[in-house]
């Protein structure tokens, strides 16, 4: 493999591994919310769907 080859393989390596790092710090620091704010069940489901279809005015 020629030098050129194998600095690309190093730069991909560093940053596929470094992001899931990244993302694996990122999601241990601040995990996912298990309390929410007041009044959300009072607009749909929890994923934050409406109850009834919504109707833009196009």
């Amino acid at each position: 493999m020629s030098g050129a080859a194998i600095a690309l393989l190093v730069v991909s390596l560093v940053v596929v591994w470094g992001g899931l790092a990244l993302s694996i710090v990122a999601l241990a620091r601040r995990p996912e919310r298990t309390e929410w704010p007041h009044g959300w069940q009072d607009e749909g489901d929890p994923e934050g769907r409406p109850d009834e279809p919504v109707e833009h005015d196009t």
